[in-house]
């Protein structure tokens, strides 16, 4: 009987311990994020001798974050010197360096989106504290945004990175529109690095998109960083393949420097007997895709001037399509590429093995080298089967007679 009315009291107590986890029961749902109140130091203080920054909440924040994400990576500090040191205590945030505030020092100490409270209601909005541990706060600021190069889009929430000589870090993270502002910052030479951030770590891992700029602050306006997967090798040929009979389309193993000029005389092609074979003209994807609109607005137009000579009733144009609210932001400079297309001043032969060489093709690193790549056009198509002039035709089946 004693060691019924034990276990029966340590459930009880587990049974209570799980339940003071979840929300209270009763009452109508909540369905609303959690509310800053109010963050300690205030912003724009100097002097502050306070150990901690402390953010108040209206309700208690859920102590395991959101989503996969631990409640530290929801708050930025910098100057960093590491993970911050963050302690949860219900519905108020003490966040700190790892190894404390430093003396006469700027700091901008930032709380990122996503945290939640215990029903799961997740905060949308971030909120940032600029605060000194000396008698001043530098004015300097780097602002900018950040692309996704190869979509030619902003880059929401990508980590901004600003380096010293002396190998002080300072952080930020860009807003849903790619748009960031890092400061305090003091006078002096920066390496700013946007990088999208995939994996969260605030770190730069392999085939991650990232973009670097060496600037001198104060500046003279914002920057532009275009994020892109970048190697240490140049842009080798990796495919070669027989469009049509007068063209060749090439892809490379890494993108290439959108900016630079192709030419032909950038590519050899030759033959088994190594005779060399013209190229005429390299198309880039952007140049095909416009060539393809001239083309099909050239024929819309001809085929206009034949209907109107004609005496035909043109139907009326088109209505221009209505203005966009807002235009979609992009990079100053186009997306980089792969692929290109040669067009040969002859035929190639079917059937036979080519080689096409290419040098002084830059890739988006900057580095060129020389390549090649051989390929066999296509056989020919079967001819079609002779005609049998013997045969008699077969007459046609005679319908059914009606009585």
């Amino acid at each position: 009987m004693r060691r019924g009315l034990i276990a029966l009291g340590a459930a009880a107590a587990g049974a209570l311990g799980c339940a003071s986890a979840s929300p209270p029961p009763g009452g109508p749902e909540d369905h609303a994020p959690p509310q800053l109140v109010r963050v300690t130091p205030d912003t724009n203080a100097v002097n502050v001798k306070a150990e901690n920054v402390t953010f108040y909440f209206d309700e208690t924040i859920n102590d395991r974050g959101s989503g996969a994400q631990e409640l530290g990576r929801r708050f930025l500090i910098s100057p960093s010197d590491g993970e911050p040191r963050v302690s949860w205590h219900r519905s108020r945030i003490d966040v700190r360096p790892r190894n404390g505030f430093r003396p006469n020092t700027a700091y901008s100490v930032s709380m990122l989106p996503g945290l939640s409270d215990l029903r799961g209601n997740a905060m949308k909005s971030s909120a940032k504290v600029v605060f000194s541990t000396g008698p001043v706060i530098p004015s300097g600021v780097v602002n900018g945004v950040v692309f996704d190069w190869a979509a030619e889009r902003p880059a929401p929430l990508a980590l901004i990175q600003a380096l010293t000589p002396d190998s002080t870090l300072y952080l930020d993270q860009a807003d849903s529109a790619g748009t960031f502002a890092l400061k305090p910052l003091p006078p002096g030479r920066y390496l700013v690095r946007g990088i999208i951030d995939a994996n969260g770590n605030r770190a730069l891992d392999r085939n991650e998109a990232f973009d670097t700029l060496t600037v001198d602050v104060p500046l003279a306006g914002p920057i532009e960083l275009r994020a892109a997967a970048r190697d240490t090798l140049p842009a080798r040929l990796a495919t070669v393949s027989a469009s049509d009979s007068v063209s060749l389309r090439v892809t490379f193993d890494h993108p290439l420097e959108p900016t630079q000029q192709i030419t032909p005389d950038m590519f050899v092609l030759a033959g088994a007997d190594s005779v060399h074979l013209a190229i005429t003209r390299v198309l880039t994807p952007a140049q095909e895709i416009e060539r393809t609109r001239l083309a099909q607005q050239a024929v819309a137009d001809s085929t206009r001037r034949a209907d109107s000579l004609a005496g035909k009733v043109l139907p009326p144009p088109p209505r221009p399509a209505p203005p966009a609210t807002k235009a979609a932001r992009k990079p100053s400079v186009p997306a980089p590429f792969n692929s290109l297309l040669l067009e040969l001043a002859k035929p190639l032969a079917p059937n036979a093995p080519y080689r096409l060489s290419a040098r002084g093709v830059r890739g988006i690193n900057g580095l060129q080298t020389e390549s090649e790549r051989t390929f066999t056009t296509p056989k020919p198509p079967p001819p079609p089967p002779p005609r049998d002039s013997t045969a008699r035709p077969v007459p046609a089946a005679k319908p059914p007679r009606t009585p």
